[in-house]
């Protein structure tokens, strides 16, 4: 989109839109407050407790009496609300109770001094069944993601039938194989399954879709405007708040990058040359013209994996004046660059970026301007990756649930010096909001899910994919230092991860219906 045409669009945003946020139904209408304790504290505590509890459905337990789980002494995270120095109670499943030494007796008891007690994190993109069965990776990447301090996985589930015919087997594998829930997205890449589209909110409980701007060739189809268009007027016709996610390149630019780059390459084309098959402007272009389809159709997008700089700035332009923009970046974007390339290992579609990138996005994220941050996690073995190939037949893809928390602390806080509640906020409550399951998750206020993570920030690992708990043989992170790990995971109330030990007795995820 040219300059001209894009200032002109921006004038009509602002003209159009006099508000940039939409209203987010369990909001708590409140300053970040940051304390170290005391009766502020408490005070602080209870307010925000009894404004959630006025507002959600189902009500707070009351405090006292006895709990099940008492995690105490830590630093609790509030995301949106500050950081507080408290005690987590847990009776059922559920958040119990916020205190100080209230008189409370627990059935067992934490000791998480000097570490940060955290909601469990969502992780809202997740890949699994795409290179072994279903079951496989659902064991596998689920595993590796509590082990990561992940008790919520956003999976998108895609294949060329109706999902009438798919997700009912998808759903009773996740209450026996996945160790986190998982908020289910469905790919619509035909008429078929875009005809439904009404029916799957109706039945399977998912109020979140995706489509393709650009594909990948041979696996999953693109598609155009005009279709996307009537996937918006199918998610207007379940009547309930839908948001669509969007792989958002421009699929003519890519097939002309990619063709020129292999003219240009060969067959001895490496990661690095891989980049230049999917431009900035593939990006750049599809996220300002998926978010005038938004602003015009008044439907939510999710753009995922936005890793352009060019692309955020565009972006950047438009949020504040289109509240229908959603944006997600990933961690190992935020992590990882073209410098540290080492091989087809790192192959990803989109790719990897640069230096000048990253930095972009972690402006971004530090101003709000991106919501989000997944993993776009997808896991595969170096057999199934198959790295001695052309580069251009390498398949695009990596496990990195399990470094996504360590990954993003050690270069937000650690590198950079970004609050511990600014990078939560974006791993937890932002997605739960987003994607409709807040305050049931994304929080540890009384009547959540009892869904946490404990955080030693001054734990600091050297990465070896021998270590890690993906069935994947290989890292991104291979040899690196990273800092911030999780020392503990707590899901639905009972302790699945401890000091690196997967102590869950089965898995207990299930499907979160909206």
């Amino acid at each position: 989109m040219g300059n001209d045409i894009f200032a002109d669009y921006i004038r009509n945003l602002k003209q159009n839109n006099s508000s940039a946020s939409p209203a987010l139904s369990y909001a708590v209408d409140r300053e970040p407050v940051k304390t170290d304790g005391g009766g502020e504290t408490l005070h602080v505590l209870r307010e925000i407790s009894q404004k959630l509890s006025d507002m959600q459905a189902f009500q707070a337990p009351p405090a006292g009496g006895s709990a099940d789980l008492a995690v105490k002494g830590g630093m609790v995270v509030l995301p949106g609300n500050g950081i507080f120095k408290a005690d987590v109670f847990i009776k059922d499943g559920r958040i119990l109770s916020l205190g100080q030494g209230e008189g409370i007796r627990a059935a067992k008891t934490v000791d998480a001094s000097g570490k940060y007690v955290c909601p469990g994190l969502i992780d809202p993109h997740v890949h699994l069944g795409l290179f072994a069965p279903m079951e496989t990776d659902m064991a596998s990447e689920t595993k590796a993601a509590v082990m990561g301090g992940i008790t919520t996985t956003g999976v998108f589930f895609g294949g060329a039938a109706s999902h009438f015919s798919t997700f009912p087997e998808i759903e009773e594998q996740a209450g026996r194989c996945s160790y986190t829930d998982i908020i289910p997205h469905l790919v619509i890449g035909n008429e078929e399954q875009m005809r439904e589209l009404p029916d799957y909110a109706r039945y399977f409980g998912v109020t979140s879709f995706k489509v393709y701007m650009n594909g990948i060739p041979g696996m999953i189809p693109s598609v155009d405007d005009g279709f996307i268009l009537d996937v918006m007027e199918q998610m207007k016709r379940t009547g309930r708040q839908c948001i669509l996610c969007c792989h958002t390149e421009n699929t003519h630019i890519v097939s002309r990058a990619l063709r020129d780059a292999k003219e240009k390459y060969g067959e001895a084309a490496d990661v690095k040359d891989w980049m230049e098959s999917h431009p900035a402007m593939a990006e750049e272009e599809a996220a300002v013209r998926i978010s005038y389809l938004a602003e015009k159709s008044r439907v939510p997008v999710y753009l995922v994996h936005i890793g352009t700089r060019e692309g955020i700035e565009k972006l950047r332009q438009i949020k504040p004046f289109n509240k229908y923009v959603h944006i997600e970046t990933t961690s190992p974007y935020l992590s990882v660059t073209s410098e540290q390339f080492d091989g087809p290992l790192y192959k990803m579609e989109p790719p990897l970026r640069n230096a000048e990138d990253k930095n972009a996005l972690w402006e971004a994220l530090d101003d709000g301007v991106i919501d989000t941050i997944g993993t776009d996690n997808v896991c595969e073995n170096r057999k199934e990756k198959q790295p001695d190939r052309s580069i251009w037949d390498v398949v695009p893809g990596y496990s990195v649930v399990e470094t996504h928390l360590a990954s993003v602390l050690t270069e937000g806080a650690v590198n950079r010096g970004i609050s511990i509640e600014t990078l939560i906020t974006h791993m937890t409550r932002r997605p739960a909001e987003t994607f409709g399951v807040y305050p049931q998750k994304g929080t540890l206020l009384p009547g959540s899910d009892a869904d946490l993570v404990v955080i030693d920030m001054n734990e600091t690992r050297e990465v070896h994919a021998r270590d890690l708990h993906s069935r994947s043989d290989f890292s991104i992170f291979e040899g690196r230092r990273l800092t911030g790990w999780p020392v503990m995971t707590v899901k639905g109330g009972s302790i699945v991860m401890e000091n690196g030990m997967l102590v869950a007795d089965a898995p207990s995820g299930h499907m979160v219906k909206r």
